[in-house]
C-alpha cells in the first residue's frame, strides 16, 4: 500500500488522537516520520511511528484501563509536547478526541502546528444552532434536542417524545448513549443517575441507515471523497445492542440518488463552515429516505484507513494538499470494503493478534479484557460487499474464539 508521496516524504509530522495509529500508518506509507500521542498504545502503534507515547500502558495479565489525573484530551496534548520537546516538527495532524474539546489544542495552534481547521472553526462546526441554520436550506432534517439536568428531564421529554436518546454532552464512539423507549426506561435511568448533577442531551430517536460522508475541503471549494455506511452496535463485532461505533462499510445500502444528495449537501456544509482538509459528517437515512444530519466532525475521521485500503492514494496527503488549496482532481475508485472493530464477547486474555490477516489496532497479547472491551480492527476488501463482510466476520469470530477465558477473581485481583 505504498503511497510514494513526495509531499510528505521525510517530513516530521505530529499525530494526536484518541486512536492515532491509522493516521500514523498512512504517514508511514508516505515515507513520513510520525511522532504520535495516542490513548490506547496498541501493539502496532510503535511499528507505524518513528516515536510514540500512549496514555495506557498495556501489560499482559492486567486489564487495559487506568484512572487519569487530567481529562484525556489534555493528557494527549501534554504527552505530545513532552514527546517532541527536542524534535523539530513540521506540522501536526489531529484525529478523534477533540471534537468538543478543541481548546485543548491551543498550545499547538500558538506554535503554528495545526494542519487543518483552527480551534475557532472546530468550535463552529459543533454549534448546533449554526448547523440548524445551514441545514434548513438544504432539505436536510435535524433531530429535535435539548440540554437538561436530571431534575428537568421529564419536563423536556414532553417536547421530544418517546422513543428518544439520552447522551452525554461530550461522547465518542457511541459511549454513554441510552435509548429511552418509555416512561419505565426513563425512571430506571433517573434512579441510576439520581446523584449525578451533570447535564446531558435529550435527542429525538431517528431509526434508519447510519451513514457518513468523507469530505476534502479547501478555502474555496469542497469535494466528497465517499459516502459510506456505519456499523453501529453490531453483534458480529461483539456488540449485541446499543450505539457503539463498530466500523464502516462501502458501498452503502442507500439509493444512489440519496448518496448523491448527501455528497452535495456535505460539500455545501463544509464550504459554509469554512472547514479545511479532511472532515466527516454523520447522517441517518430513514425509511422514507429523509436525510437527517446528526453531527459534523471537523478533523480526519475514522474512515481514513478503510478508504486507503479500498482505493489508492494517501488520505493524509489529500488532507494536506486541500489545506494548501489543492483539491484532488480525480477521485479514487473504491473497492467494496468493510472496517470492523472487534469487541470482546467474554472476559479473558487477548491472543497473539499478529497471526490474523488484515488486523490493526492490535491489543497486545495477554492483556486482560472484559466483555465489551475493544480488541482490534479488521479491514477487508473484496469483489463484493457481501464477500468482504463475510471474510471480516470470519476473522472476527476466530479472534473471539481465541480469547482465553479467565476466572473472574483473577481479573479482579489484577485491576
Amino acid at each position: 500500500m505504498k503511497h510514494h508521496s513526495t509531499l510528505l516524504s521525510g517530513k516530521r509530522i505530529g499525530v494526536i488522537g484518541f486512536n492515532a495509529r491509522p493516521i500514523a500508518s498512512s504517514l508511514k506509507y508516505s515515507n513520513a516520520h510520525a511522532f504520535v500521542s495516542d490513548y490506547w498504545g496498541d501493539a502496532d502503534l510503535r511499528e507505524t511511528s518513528s516515536d510514540c507515547i500512549a496514555i495506557l500502558s498495556p501489560t499482559p495479565g492486567i486489564r487495559q484501563r487506568q484512572p487519569l489525573d487530567v481529562p484525556v484530551h489534555l493528557a494527549l496534548v501534554d504527552n505530545f509536547l513532552h514527546l517532541t520537546k527536542t524534535i523539530e516538527i513540521d506540522f501536526v495532524l489531529i484525529g478523534s478526541g477533540f471534537d468538543d474539546d478543541a481548546d485543548a489544542l491551543k498550545p499547538l495552534e500558538e506554535m503554528g502546528y495545526l494542519m487543518g481547521n483552527s480551534i475557532s472553526k472546530m468550535k463552529e462546526a459543533r454549534e448546533h444552532s449554526r448547523i440548524d441554520r445551514i441545514t434548513k436550506a438544504l432539505d436536510l432534517h435535524r433531530p429535535k434536542e435539548c440540554v437538561t439536568s436530571i431534575d428537568d428531564v421529564e419536563k423536556h421529554l414532553e417536547k421530544i417524545g418517546y422513543p428518544c436518546i439520552l447522551r452525554p454532552l461530550k461522547s465518542g464512539g457511541g459511549s454513554g448513549i441510552r435509548l429511552i423507549r418509555n416512561l419505565k426506561n426513563l425512571q430506571t435511568f433517573i434512579e441510576r443517575r439520581a446523584t449525578d448533577d451533570q447535564k446531558f442531551r435529550i435527542q429525538e430517536y431517528v431509526p434508519g441507515f447510519d451513514i457518513s460522508a468523507s469530505i476534502l475541503s479547501s478555502e474555496s471549494d469542497a469535494r466528497c471523497l465517499s459516502v459510506q455506511g456505519q456499523l453501529i452496535g453490531m453483534p458480529t463485532a461483539g456488540r449485541n445492542c446499543g450505539f457503539s461505533y463498530c466500523g464502516n462499510y462501502y458501498p452503502s445500502f442507500i439509493q444512489k440518488r440519496v448518496a448523491r444528495q448527501i455528497a452535495r449537501a456535505s460539500e455545501t456544509i463544509c464550504r459554509k463552515l469554512d472547514l479545511l482538509g479532511s472532515n466527516g459528517l454523520d447522517f441517518v437515512v430513514d425509511i422514507s429516505n429523509k436525510i437527517w444530519l446528526m453531527e459534523v466532525n471537523p478533523r480526519i475521521q475514522g474512515t481514513l484507513e478503510m478508504l486507503e485500503h479500498a482505493g489508492s492514494g494517501s488520505i493524509t496527503e489529500m488532507h494536506v494538499r486541500a489545506v494548501h488549496g489543492e483539491l484532488v482532481k480525480i477521485l479514487p475508485t473504491l473497492k467494496p470494503v468493510v472496517k470492523m472493530i472487534v469487541y470482546s464477547r467474554r472476559d479473558g486474555a487477548v491472543p497473539d493478534l499478529s497471526i490474523f490477516p488484515n488486523v490493526m489496532d492490535r491489543t497486545p497479547k495477554g492483556v486482560l479484557v472484559h466483555r465489551g472491551d475493544p480488541i482490534c480492527t479488521v479491514i477487508e476488501t473484496g469483489i463484493s460487499l457481501k464477500e468482504s463482510y463475510k471474510v471480516a466476520s470470519k476473522i472476527a469470530n476466530n479472534i473471539q474464539m481465541n480469547v482465553t477465558a479467565m476466572q473472574e477473581k483473577e481479573i479482579n485481583t489484577s485491576l
